[in-house]
C-alpha cells in the first residue's frame, strides 16, 4: 500500500486502554463471565464503507460488451471462483483477493440508491429511508443481540444513523475522541477550570462502587434493583475483558502515513468479536492518502484506490483466519463483511476525464452466512439495474428493482432478526443467504 506524509492515529491497545480506561471507574473485579449467562454465537458484522461513491468498472462489474460505458483503458475481463470481475495490471491485488477469496464472496449488482447527493445517499444505502428518523442496519442489529454487548455497535470511523437505538452506538471518533474521553485526558486538555479527581478519591470510588455491585448482584433473584445488579455485573465483566485484552496487545506504533490503516481498524473489531463485546463495527476507507473516491476529474484515483482496498481487504481475510470466538469456534465462521460506497459512478466520462455521480452501484457480502462464489443481478447497457428474481438472483422481467432495502433485509436476514419488523414487505436477497 503506497503512503505519503505523516497522519497520526491511535494503535489498537492505545485505543483498547482507552476504552478500558474509562470502564475502570467500578475496579473491574470479582465478577466472572462463568457466573453470567453464556454469550450466543450469533453472527457479527463489519462494514466496510468507502466514501465518495466509487467506479465499479475497476473491479466489480465488467462492461466489456457495453459501449456506452466507460471501462479502464488497462481493463481486462477475469473471472475466479465463478465471479466475472474486473482485472488489470496495475491491481494485481484485486486478482489476489478474487483468487483466494472469491468462493466466500457474492457481488450485488444495480442497487438503485434514489438520489445523488453524498450525505442523503449515505443515509439511504444503510437505512433505505432519507429521513431522520430511521436506524441503520448495524444499529438494528447490534440493538438486536441476544447478549448484553458493551458495544453493541463499534463506529471506529464511518457514518451511523440511529433514531431509536442510539444507546447501542459507540463511536470512537476519527481522532480517538472516546478514549480520550474516557481516560481523563480530554478534561486534562480542556479549558474549563476542572480536575480530575487524586488517585485516593479515585481509590474510595472503585471500592464503594465494588461494594455496591456486589450487594446489588446479591439481590439478582427478584425485583427491578436485582435486574439492574445483574446488567451492571455484565457490564463490570465485559469491562475488565476489555482491559485484559488491551494488556495482551502488543505495543503498537502505527507506521506514519497519509491514510488511516484500516487494517488496524479490522484488528480492533476482531478484537471486540473475539472478545464478545460488540456485534457490529463500521470501518470507514476515505482512498489512497484520503483523497477519496469521488473522482469527477480524472479517474487515476480510483485505479490507486482499488488496488488499495482490495490489499486491505486481503489482510483483512488473513487477519480473521485464526481468529477465535469466544466459545472457542474459528471467528471467521460468524463474522459477515460488506464492503459497499454510497453511490457508483456515470457510466461515461464527463468534459474532465472522470465521472460524476450515479445512483446505481454495486457491493460485496463475504463470510458467515453467504453464497459465495456467485453474483446476484446485473446493470443494462445504460448502467441501470435490471429487475431480479430475489430467489434465483438472476435478471427477470417479473423480478423487483433492487434497493438498499433489499440489502437491508439481507443482513437483517443474516443477522436472524425478522426484516418486517422494521421494512414492511421488503423481501431479503435469498440468493445471497447459504
Amino acid at each position: 500500500m503506497n503512503r505519503r506524509s505523516p497522519l497520526v492515529y491511535p494503535s489498537r491497545r492505545a485505543l483498547l486502554q482507552g476504552l478500558a480506561g474509562g470502564a475502570a471507574l467500578a475496579g473491574l473485579g470479582g465478577v466472572s463471565r462463568g457466573a453470567l449467562a453464556a454469550p450466543s454465537a450469533e453472527r457479527k458484522f463489519l462494514f466496510v464503507m468507502c466514501t465518495g461513491g466509487w467506479d465499479t468498472t475497476y473491479a466489480l462489474t465488467p462492461m466489456f460488451d457495453a459501449p456506452d460505458v466507460h471501462m479502464p483503458e488497462d481493463a481486462e475481463p477475469a473471472e475466479a471462483h465463478g465471479i466475472p470481475y474486473v482485472a488489470g495490471p496495475t491491481r494485481p491485488a484485486v486478482d489476489a483477493f478474487f483468487e483466494s477469496y472469491g468462493d466466500r464472496a457474492c457481488v450485488i449488482h444495480g442497487i438503485e440508491v434514489r438520489s445523488v447527493t453524498h450525505e442523503r445517499c449515505r443515509q439511504l444505502v444503510l437505512t433505505g429511508r432519507g429521513d431522520a428518523a430511521a436506524d441503520d442496519w448495524p444499529s438494528i442489529l447490534g440493538a438486536s443481540s441476544k447478549d448484553s454487548l458493551l458495544l453493541p455497535h463499534l463506529v471506529l470511523a464511518g457514518p451511523a444513523y440511529t433514531d431509536r437505538y442510539t444507546g447501542n452506538v459507540v463511536r470512537v471518533g476519527d481522532a480517538a475522541q472516546l478514549p480520550k474521553l474516557l481516560d481523563e485526558r480530554a478534561l486534562r486538555q480542556s479549558t474549563l477550570p476542572v480536575s480530575p479527581p487524586s488517585a485516593e478519591v479515585e481509590s474510595l470510588t472503585d471500592a464503594f462502587v465494588r461494594q455496591r455491585a456486589a450487594l446489588l448482584e446479591a439481590r439478582a433473584e427478584a425485583g427491578q434493583a436485582g435486574r439492574f445488579g445483574r446488567r451492571y455485573a455484565e457490564v463490570l465483566d465485559q469491562a475488565a475483558e476489555l482491559q485484559a485484552l488491551a494488556g495482551e496487545l502488543d505495543l503498537e506504533v502505527l507506521e506514519a502515513s497519509c491514510e488511516r490503516d484500516i487494517l488496524t481498524d479490522f484488528r480492533i473489531a476482531f478484537d471486540v468479536f473475539s472478545a464478545g463485546l460488540s456485534r457490529c463495527a463500521m470501518v470507514r476507507y476515505n482512498g489512497w492518502c484520503n483523497e477519496g473516491w469521488d473522482t469527477h476529474q480524472g479517474l487515476y484515483l480510483q485505479d490507486t484506490n482499488h488496488q488499495d482496498l482490495f490489499e486491505y481487504l486481503g489482510g483483512m481475510m488473513e487477519e480473521l483466519q485464526g481468529r477465535t470466538a469466544l466459545d472457542g469456534s474459528p471467528l471467521e465462521d460468524s463474522v459477515t463483511v460488506l464492503v459497499f460506497s454510497e453511490m457508483g459512478r456515470h457510466p461515461r466520462l464527463n468534459a474532465w476525464a472522470g465521472k460524476d455521480h450515479w445512483t446505481f452501484t454495486s457491493c460485496m457480502l463475504l463470510g458467515a452466512g453467504v453464497r459465495g462464489g456467485r453474483v446476484v443481478g446485473e446493470v443494462d447497457g445504460d448502467f441501470r439495474g435490471r429487475p431480479v428474481d430475489l430467489a434465483s438472483g438472476e435478471a427477470s422481467e417479473s423480478g423487483v428493482a433492487l434497493l438498499p432495502e433489499h440489502l437491508g433485509a439481507t443482513l437483517l436476514a443474516l443477522g436472524d432478526v425478522d426484516p418486517g419488523e422494521h421494512l414492511g414487505d421488503v423481501e431479503p436477497i435469498g440468493a445471497v443467504l447459504a
